[in-house]
């Protein structure tokens, strides 16, 4: 059978399980609690503060842009505010053919009480509320208005300024941390109850997102006058957020997973600093946009970015090619059995690509692997398996440790407790694409969630494939794959029929 009528076979059943199961980013089906599997999102609307706004990047919104581009999803987003915060993403950008417009309803400092129309009789505020962008305030005639049909899908990321800035100030939402939350989450007058109130009242169908406050980075001095126990207040705001989005039959989107320093145990949530900008330690940087991105997808049932190329199922090591049994078998510390290569600490094995081998084109390489033993004897940050791999012209290195993903030995990507990690992992290099907005560089997939976009080709030369083990216990190496093209994995959530077949 041929790979597209593979994939369109996959997704017949992939839209049959989304139904069942209730994965996918329909309404909401009053009696099983499904959410049927659309490829259409209509109208967008992203509401939100700075970080939606974006500070000196496109936020998570453009990062979110390719994600239902590489998926094959319709949308058209609308908003009052156009840009962001110094430098990003012009509108006009095209990724893919499809261009992305820039537009929100998000704007610096905003708190939630603002957008709920609290304060809406105050003239600084005009045409800065819900209220007035959807229609319901008659007597609004200001130009920050959506016109047309109202939107069918929403994006709500608020709370930040409200719970970490306010709570401690007069003038504010209350005077201490419960009543700030209170203020927000209460499910009668709660500013988030008003605002998803209010888009039910305009569009009753409309399916809404509310995404968790991220954390943190290493914060300014300084800045915002934050509480030293700010990491804490987040997790109880957002454990908070999760039972008052069930209440109100809303989709929740955890951004955290993957930002939250995991090896931090002074402060357990607090955020990894490379997904943060330098200057405030609080608006996610690309990185932090695509890892926010790549959970949103998730939460909506999306399947993670594909970078443009074929999504496939990873191409097999022949584990009975010499190449490599010789390299295993000849190799003290490296052995090879059932699929799985151990290798002890200290050891490294090499496998140089076949001769000929065209790699002009991309090349993959994917495996399963899970580092030490966690938290447990504390978190080794450093050591664990390194893979390098690359052609004789673009080489790149994955560290794997107990607590981190690290490209080429000093950038952080991802952080998870990779001592219990089930998920396969993809290392891709992609020749690019400068029509379709498609940097050149290796692209890493934690499952199918693309984690790293465009990382560097600086790695330590390579013409093949190395695996070594810096760690001072052995590491198993599960289902190593590897391939000549370049290939996104093969999708756990949504994908439009016709993106998977191209």
């Amino acid at each position: 059978m041929e790979y597209s009528e593979v994939m369109k076979t996959y997704q017949v059943i992939l839209v049959v399980a989304c139904a069942m199961i209730g994965v996918g980013f329909g309404a909401t089906d009053k009696k099983e609690g499904a959410r049927k599997a659309i490829p259409n999102l209509g109208r967008v609307m992203f509401i939100g503060d700075s970080i939606t706004h974006g500070v000196a990047t496109g936020s998570y919104r453009w990062a979110l842009h390719k994600v239902w581009v590489d998926n094959g999803i319709d949308f058209e987003v609308v908003g009052v505010e156009t840009g962001n915060n110094g430098r990003g993403v012009a509108a006009g950008t095209v990724y893919i053919g499809k261009e992305f417009n820039n537009k929100h309803a998000a704007m610096s400092s905003q708190r939630a009480y603002e957008t709920a129309g609290r304060l809406h009789t105050s003239g600084r505020l005009d045409g800065t509320d819900i209220l007035d962008w959807l229609g319901i305030d008659k007597t609004y005639t200001g130009s920050r208005r959506i016109e047309g049909k109202a939107p069918d899908t929403y994006f709500i990321l608020l709370g930040t300024n409200d719970t970490l800035s306010d709570y401690q100030k007069k003038g504010g939402i209350g005077g201490h941390e419960n009543e700030a939350q209170a203020a927000l989450l209460d499910k009668k007058k709660g500013d988030l109850t008003v605002i998803v109130d209010a888009i039910r009242q305009v569009n009753s169908k409309a399916r809404i997102l509310v995404l968790s406050v991220p954390t943190w980075g290493d914060i300014a001095p300084g800045n915002n006058d934050r509480p030293e126990d700010y990491a804490a207040i987040v997790h109880n705001y957002d454990k908070k957020l999760a039972a008052w989005a069930k209440s109100k039959k809303v989709i929740l989107a955890d951004v955290n997973q993957g930002l939250i320093d995991v090896a931090n145990t002074e402060k357990p949530y607090k955020g990894v600093p490379d997904f943060f900008n330098k200057t405030d330690g609080l608006h996610p940087t690309p990185q932090g946009d695509l890892l926010i991105a790549g959970r949103v997808a998730q939460a909506l049932g999306l399947a993670g970015r594909s970078g443009g190329v074929v999504r496939k199922a990873a191409a097999k090591f022949d584990m009975s090619a010499a190449s490599l049994y010789e390299a295993a078998s000849s190799k003290n510390g490296v052995e090879l059995k059932d699929d799985t290569l151990t290798i002890a600490a200290g050891k490294e094995i090499k496998v140089n690509w076949p001769e000929n081998s065209d790699l002009s084109k991309g090349f993959t390489v994917n495996l399963r692997v899970s580092v030490g033993n966690g938290a447990a004897g504390g978190w080794d940050t450093e050591k664990g398996l390194v893979l390098n791999v690359g052609n004789g012209e673009h080489s790149g290195q994955l560290t794997i440790t107990e607590s981190y993903l690290v490209w080429n030995g000093s950038d952080i990507i991802f952080s998870a407790d990779m001592s219990k990690n089930t998920q396969a992992l993809r290392v891709s290099w992609l020749p690019g694409s400068t029509s379709s907005n498609v940097p050149s560089g290796f692209y890493v997939w934690v499952g199918d969630m693309l984690v790293g976009e465009a990382l560097a080709d600086d790695g330590a030369a390579t013409k093949g494939i190395a695996l070594s083990n810096s760690s001072s216990t052995a590491i198993k190496v599960e289902h190593p794959a590897a391939d000549g093209t370049a290939s996104a994995p093969a999708p756990k959530g949504y994908v439009k029929e016709e993106t998977l077949a191209k």
